[in-house]
């Protein structure tokens, strides 16, 4: 799983952007096949989220922008979302949950540069304070959070 968790959620900030029209909750229509669409993808790469949050963000969507996120599918083609919805894509990696998240980004480095060289309590208090929803921007704390915590010249 590992850094995946990151791939995926990308994956899924793409499958499901929020902020317009109709509020139903992800329950229903094309915004809760939309939520079940990203819910079944994320849970076959191992990440389980909070099934309610992932439902609330699917229900801002609009039903165009429903449509079009269901026409391309799981790892589909954003281009042709409301910038509205493209902008709140970010949101919804706060359905991840954070200590699991947390863990396997520290999981992965440490397997990559090895135990010695990763301060892995420094890592976890770091990785808590960084907001996940913004690391698709030009937001570097996820890199100086690492880079902190890590000794790749020892």
């Amino acid at each position: 799983m590992k850094i995946r968790v990151l791939v995926a959620a990308g994956a899924a900030l793409v499958l499901v952007t929020a902020c317009s029209g109709d509020d139903d909750g992800g329950s229903g229509g094309k915004q809760g096949e939309v939520a079940d669409m990203v819910l079944e993808e994320m849970e076959g790469e191992g990440v389980t989220m909070d099934e309610e949050c992932v439902r609330d963000a699917a229900g801002e969507l609009s039903d165009e922008d429903a449509q079009k996120v269901l026409d391309a599918g799981p790892g589909g083609d954003d281009s042709e979302l409301s910038p509205e919805a493209a902008a709140a894509a970010a949101e919804l990696v706060n359905c991840i949950d954070t200590d699991v998240l947390v863990d396997e980004i520290v999981e992965d480095l440490v397997e990559n540069v090895g135990t010695e060289n990763v301060d892995v309590e420094c890592l976890k208090d770091a990785l808590r304070d960084v907001d996940m929803a913004n690391l698709d921007s030009d937001d570097t704390s996820l890199v100086t959070a690492m880079t902190e915590c890590t000794d790749l010249e020892g």
